[in-house]
């Protein structure tokens, strides 16, 4: 795998974690996963359709939320993005090389 994927598997696993501990709202999360997602140069195409489902889930949620005109998840809405979160993180952990991983990575 080409050292520019690994960044934007990398920049992915970067989100991920800076949502989980509220750096981020969800509209930046999904649209900068999405962003790193096209941006790969050699994706694999189970992993990136697997991937777009899940994400798809994160957006679901968003978009439930701004139909309640609520700018925050409710609590049904933040066990979806919870649960699409529990297996995305894995995902994109797998794809990056052991020695590319910050070594205070939280894998869950």
């Amino acid at each position: 795998m080409s050292e520019y994927d690994q960044r934007q598997y990398r920049l992915m696993l970067e989100q991920l974690t800076a949502f989980q501990s509220g750096q981020i709202y969800i509209d930046r999360l999904i649209g900068n996963l999405q962003g790193l997602l096209n941006a790969l140069q050699s994706p694999d195409s189970t992993w990136k359709q697997s991937f777009l489902s899940l994400w798809g889930q994160l957006e679901d949620a968003r978009a439930m939320a701004l139909f309640r005109g609520a700018e925050n998840l409710n609590e049904q809405e933040s066990i979806v993005v919870g649960s699409a979160l529990a297996k995305l993180k894995p995902m994109v952990l797998e794809k990056i090389d052991d020695a590319d991983l910050p070594r205070n990575i939280n894998r869950t």
